[in-house]
């Protein structure tokens, strides 16, 4: 057995694959990787029902790739993801040129909701560090950031 353990992707469900597909490509150039069309049933080795279904695409996104998935399914209750501070509530990291920029840019594109302004770290694990917070037209929190120049003591 290989002792090798290297983080190949994150997914992340949501409810409109071609919705979030453009939404990554338009605001953060992602590049599709590749895609896997709809798939029904067989799905209990994912932890979802034997009866949903579900398609995929693999993004690109700065050389790290982020796996979209869509699904159907009888039992799916449409509800939006945990709140950030709940179990399961998860957020996506970008970094950027330009915090502000970028936010700016995000803040005229419908559903984008703005959670946390810009803020500069003068000091502790993080100095230098710029980050905002934003959320998707379907919910998913993203981390805006930019790691700067270390401030010199």
């Amino acid at each position: 057995m290989s002792d090798r353990r290297v983080l190949d992707h994150v997914g992340m469900n949501v409810p409109d694959l071609e919705e979030a597909v453009a939404f990554f490509s338009a605001h953060f150039a992602a590049k599709e990787v590749f895609r896997l069309p709809r798939i029904d049933g067989g799905t209990q080795r994912l932890g979802a029902p034997d009866d949903a279904a579900f398609a995929l695409v693999m993004l690109d996104i700065g050389g790290a790739r982020v796996e979209l998935i869509q699904w159907w399914s009888a039992g799916a209750t449409g509800e939006a993801p945990p709140r950030a501070d709940l179990p399961g509530g998860t957020h996506l990291g970008i970094e950027v040129d330009d915090v502000p920029g970028t936010l700016a840019a995000l803040e005229s594109v419908p559903g984008v909701g703005v959670v946390g302004r810009p803020v500069t770290f003068a000091e502790g694990p993080t100095p230098g560090m710029t980050n905002a917070f934003v959320t998707t037209p379907w919910g998913c929190l993203i981390e805006l950031l930019s790691w700067g120049q270390p401030q010199q003591s």
